[in-house]
């Protein structure tokens, strides 16, 4: 998804490929204030997953399908397999040496992989041709309703849930013939996309989407919804974001809720409206959108909100201190509703990059985690003209175990897949799945 903050600052991970039609962001202007005062009030204990990490570079190599992805969602199905969610993709073959070739390489702005039985694949995305993959093709899985014409918009991801036995994927409405800051697009909205679900095969079928709070101009400033979503006692929470916020107090947090089978059956949406916090009064949910308040700010716009053990935990990128923004930190709160500007402020992830490389969308994994030991996954990127190419490892998925700090109750080990077999090393992460 091209949407978190860092993204804004350096470009697309297609920005390189001249062939593939794309152009690179410009650096908008000014930056977020620096942290808040405080400091940390803990710090997670983290090692690299890489029975996750190899589980990807090991599909991407080999399935000649989908070869790299970033801003990965999950979500659980009923019988027990994942649907993991991308936005940008590339599909195709890569060679032996770990290269794609940007001729025969298509870009898909949606996409998404199974994961079944310790396995990945299919992938979802629109078929090759007769002649494969080639760059001047959009493969996208899903397209914009009709009244915004592909030839123009996109979809980007976000969240999804379950509910009534239909999945629910929140997109991100992005207009290319907006460019806020020379950047190839700007997001205008949501789109609600419903999709049937095959409990025999775990197939998702697209069955149309619905637009919600579009402001489709130049000017405008709006919630994006579906960033995050939440099942917590009886109610579906979905998360947004304002991505084009005043930069003094940047990305603001929305909450939207309905009943649990509301989505399903159509019923309108109750907008947060008041001070954060667990003891809400009688008008504290409204029918207006418009009337919805921020709970803080200093999010991001790909992010998770998970009930660990009873504390619920905001994981996101760093997005109060420009130099700390390929960093991970969580914000802890009693309920949905109570991240405020004054919440817990722990430290999850520092990653250290070579120059040029940056890491974002960090989400935890709530059906591979144990308790407050949680798999967390993350996207990578590179600025490096044309890298994404003659390196495909990159721009793929990696994944973490993080200890989260100072939540009681159980924990346990991470849930990795079934142990894959060495393949050639193209790289460290090079892996062949058994089948």
């Amino acid at each position: 998804m091209v949407s978190a903050k860092k993204r804004w600052l350096i470009g697309s991970a297609f920005a390189a490929a001249a062939v593939l039609a794309l152009v690179i962001a410009i650096a908008l202007p000014a930056g977020p204030p620096g942290p808040p005062s405080g400091g940390f009030a803990g710090t997670a204990t983290v090692h690299q997953d890489m029975a996750w990490d190899q589980l990807f570079q090991g599909y991407g190599n080999l399935s000649g399908q989908w070869s790299g992805g970033d801003g990965a969602q999950s979500l659980p199905l009923p019988d027990g397999s994942t649907m993991w969610f991308f936005a940008d993709t590339y599909l195709g073959a890569t060679d032996p040496g770990g290269a794609r070739s940007p001729l025969t390489t298509g870009v898909a702005h949606n996409s998404a992989v199974l994961y079944r039985g310790g396995h990945l694949g299919p992938t979802y995305a629109q078929p090759p041709g007769l002649g494969g993959y080639n760059s001047a093709g959009d493969y996208s899985w899903v397209a914009p309703p009709p009244s915004y014409p592909a030839t123009s918009y996109e979809l980007i991801n976000g969240d999804q849930i379950i509910d009534g036995g239909a999945v629910y994927k929140f997109y991100q409405l992005a207009d290319r013939n907006i460019r806020p800051g020379g950047f190839p697009y700007k997001l205008v909205g949501t789109v609600v996309e419903a999709f049937s679900l095959d409990s025999a095969t775990d197939t998702l079928t697209p069955s149309g989407g619905t637009p919600i709070g579009i402001q489709d101009t130049a000017a405008s400033d709006p919630v994006i919804w579906g960033a995050a979503t939440l099942v917590s006692g009886g109610y579906i929470y979905i998360y947004g974001v304002r991505p084009y916020h005043d930069s003094r107090a940047p990305y603001p947090l929305y909450l939207a809720r309905v009943p649990v089978g509301g989505l399903a059956a159509g019923e309108p949406w109750q907008y947060y409206h008041g001070a954060p916090g667990c003891s809400p009064s009688s008008t504290t949910w409204t029918s207006d959108p418009a009337s919805a308040s921020a709970l803080r700010t200093g999010v991001s716009a790909g992010f998770s909100v998970t009930d660990v053990n009873g504390t619920y935990v905001l994981l996101t990128s760093d997005n109060f201190d420009a130099h700390a923004a390929d960093d991970a930190v969580a914000y802890y709160a009693g309920c949905p509703a109570g991240f405020a500007p004054d919440s817990p402020r722990y430290r999850v992830f520092q990653p250290r990059l070579p120059s040029g490389y940056l890491t974002y969308e960090y989400r935890i994994v709530p059906q591979f985690s144990s308790g407050s030991d949680v798999l967390v996954s993350y996207s990578t990127n590179t600025t490096r003209p044309n890298e994404n190419f003659y390196n495909a490892t990159i721009y793929r998925p990696r994944f973490l175990d993080v200890k989260l700090p100072a939540i009681p109750g159980p924990s346990g080990p991470i849930t990795d897949p079934i142990p894959s077999v060495p393949l050639s090393p193209i790289s460290r992460y090079s892996q062949v799945i058994t089948r």
